[in-house]
This record gives structure tokens, sequence and C-alpha cells, in this order.
């Protein structure tokens, strides 16, 4: 304690009365006593006498491991920080990079500051690349381009030539620009891939310039040449769709039924009313008994079309065994079937040309769309051919009135033949139909 607090006057007078008996000679040594006691007895928090706390508190140094001049740091005298730091209120920070003010701060690789992107340094301030997702440097499009980046451009974005798409068609965009095109059936495909196998794929009829939207189509590849595009499937599902009421879909008025998850039901793409067709190609299942018609159509017109220009009923009697011949596949003219041409639109032969010709008299149980001529009883050929066709029955005079919204899963040859051997309404017995 001080000397004047309580307690130490006693120390103060010891001190006092020593010094007027001590001699010269010891005086110097009873000084530094007497200096030194107060120092040994002062102790904070602490009365006892003789002991000495040496401990110290800092409470208001900076951190000695923070280096001054770096990150987080205080700055040097001047306001000073390591390269790539600014001093913001006496502390170091990262300098925060403005990219295209022409300097090269912080993490950019470039900044020429300006914003062509075609040149060495883009605005991204780094060079270009081909990850970078932007159109840089010498590519056609983002990321793409054979020069550029040794990869095609993907449908739909910028062409100049069709080497710089993946699928090599380059054409208009219909806005005066050029664009990587879809193809335009699974023949187009697998003209410019050949080992494509059966699969979905997304076709552009007329290309990215046209009316007609971009759809997904399933395509067939190994039969006869591949390439074939699936556009309709008549199914023994329980479903009553392809019927005579409902026949103006065959003959092209656009619809769409079902979908590619399930095309063992029935089923009608947009291609049906969109795609070209020359040759066609009907497979059954469960038998797999394919039959392929080539020139059918002239490349110009749809299959609605083709079946809508055949004109109905369709009554000829020189007509048997001249329809549109078998070009391949493994159907043969056996059982009902008088042949194993394709026919469309027939009406009931078994009758007068008056009687075919008129859908409501007697029996006459005429069809519309693709048919098989083959003999029910009355002999060949065309009788009754609602029972070789694809689903629609005609009005005859003796038939009840449902027929008209009832779809007769006959599956065409597939009934002539005693194909339909799967379980009956569970979509197992089916025929497709493609086009090329």
């Amino acid at each position: 304690m001080y000397a004047g607090a309580p307690g130490g006057r006693a120390i103060g007078n010891v001190i006092s009365m020593s010094l007027n008996s001590v001699s010269p000679a010891g005086y110097g040594r009873f000084l530094l006593l007497a200096l030194a006691l107060p120092l040994a007895c002062f102790k904070g928090g602490s009365d006892e006498v003789g002991t000495t706390d040496m401990s110290t508190t800092d409470t208001g140094s900076a951190d000695s491991s923070c280096e001054v001049g770096t990150l987080d740091c205080a700055c040097t005298g001047g306001d000073g920080c390591d390269p790539g730091l600014e001093c913001t209120d006496g502390i170091c920070t990262m300098i925060l990079s403005d990219c295209g003010n022409g300097q090269v701060e912080a993490d950019e690789q470039c900044d020429d500051g300006n914003a062509d992107n075609t040149d060495a340094c883009t605005t991204l301030c780094m060079p270009p690349s081909c990850d970078d997702g932007i159109v840089s440097g010498d590519e056609i499009d983002i990321d793409c381009g054979i020069a550029a980046c040794n990869v095609g451009c993907d449908f739909g974005q910028a062409c100049q030539i069709a080497n710089d798409c993946l699928f090599p068609v380059c054409g208009p965009d219909g806005d005066d620009g050029m664009v990587c095109q879809l193809p335009a059936s699974c023949s187009d495909w697998l003209a410019f891939t050949p080992g494509a196998t059966d699969g979905i794929i997304q076709i552009d009829p007329d290309g990215a310039a046209g009316d007609i939207p971009p759809a997904e189509v399933f395509c067939h590849m190994s039969k006869d040449g591949g390439g074939w595009t699936l556009v309709f499937t008549a199914s023994d599902d329980g479903e009553d769709t392809w019927t005579w009421n409902n026949r103006a879909k065959l003959a092209g008025e656009p619809d769409a039924v079902g979908d590619l998850d399930s095309t063992n039901l029935d089923f009608m793409s947009p291609a049906y009313h969109t795609l070209p067709a020359t040759d066609i190609l009907f497979i059954h299942q469960p038998s797999d008994v394919w039959a392929h018609y080539a020139n059918v159509g002239d490349g110009v017109m749809t299959l609605g079309q083709i079946v809508l220009a055949a004109g109905s009923p369709v009554c000829d009697y020189n007509l048997g065994g001249n329809g549109h011949e078998l070009a391949g596949g493994t159907l043969t003219s056996s059982g009902q079937l008088c042949d194993t041409d394709l026919y469309f639109n027939l009406g009931d032969h078994e009758m007068d040309l008056a009687s075919c010709m008129d859908f409501g008299s007697g029996s006459n149980t005429a069809t519309f769309g693709p048919v098989w001529s083959a003999d029910k009883g009355a002999g060949c050929p065309f009788d009754d051919p609602a029972e070789f066709g694809l689903g629609p029955h005609g009005p005859c005079g003796a038939c009840p009135p449902n027929f008209v919204s009832t779809e007769f899963d006959y599956l065409g040859y597939g009934n002539a033949l005693n194909l339909n051997t799967g379980a009956a309404g569970a979509g197992e017995n089916y025929m497709q139909i493609y086009v090329r």
C-alpha cells in the first residue's frame, strides 16, 4: 500500500526512526531497503506483505500474428497494402475487380477494355475458351464450332456450313440467318448417322424456316434398310379410337393420339399429318410379320393425304391383285388372304356395284384406311373388308347402330392369318404403320 494509506503509516514511522540511527556507511543500504519495501508490499487485491505479482494484461495492443499490410490486417504507414489489396478504413481488403476498365485486377486474366468477344480477351476478362458459356473467339455459336472447339453445334444453333453442325445440315432459320437443322425424318437421320439404332429422335419435316413445328418420333432402323418413322398404331387395347365415325383422322384431320411411351396402344404421331411418305411399312405384333410397300406415295403427300386421295368407297372389281405390290417382308398369301397387295377404303364386293357404293345397303361391311383383300366365305376379292382393315366398320343396313362408333380390332392381315394370339383387350395384338 501507498505510505499515506491505512497501514502505511507504520512503515513510514519505521523508516523515519531507522534513519536517525543508521551510520553513514550503512545509509545507502538502508535507503534501498526503504524504497523497496513499498514496492514489495504493493499487490492489487492482497494484504500479504512480501509477495509480488509480476503478471501483466495486454488490453490495447494489435494481434501480433497479423502482419501489417496483409489481408484483413492493418495498413502500413501511408495506407499501404500488399499487391491485390487496398486500404479501407485502416484495414487491407481485397480489391474488387471491374472487368472492362482496361486494368487487370484481382483474379482477372486480362482486361482489354472492350466488348469484343472475338479477340484475345473476352468480356469475362479471360481468353476465349470452349466452356465459357458465350460465343467467343472463332466459335460459331456458344462453345461450339469445328474450327474453334472441334465440336459441332446443336440443333437450332448458328452455323455457316453443314460441318458446323452435329447433324450436318445447315439451313435458313426464317429470319435471314442460318441454323443447324433437325433431321426431316428418320430416313434423313439414318443417311447421316449410318449406325443409328431404334429409338426416339426429334424431327422437323420442313426445317427451321417452315411452319411445321418439330416433333419427337420413334425410328425403326432394322427392317428393309431402316429409316422408318412410326406414324400410327391400331391396337386391341379396349379403346374405340379408330372407328367409322372417326375416320376423318385417318384422312389427315390433324390429331395426335397416345404417346411414344406406349406405342403398343392406339397411337397417331403428328408426323402422320406432316411427314411426306413414299414407302409404307406395316409390322404386326406379337407375330412380327411385316410388309413393305414401295412407291405408295409421291414423296409429297402424307399418309393421311394418300388415304384421302384413294376415295371412298373403292369399288373396282378389276382391282383384285392390282393394288400396291409387296416390296419386301414376311407376309405371305395364305389362310383367308387373297393376295399380299395393299389397298385403301374398300367397299364390300360380294354384292353388285350399286350395293358396294352404298354404305347403307344390306351387309356392306366397308372400311376406311389401309386394308387387305380376303375371303370371308363369299370368295375373293374384297369380301367383308371391314374384317381385314384397321378398325372402321361402315354403317351397313343390316348392322347394329353402334358399329360406326366401335373399333373392330381385326388388325388387317393379322385376322386373315390368325396372328392375333395375344390377350384380347390388353394391347398385346397391334399393327404399326411406318413411313419413309
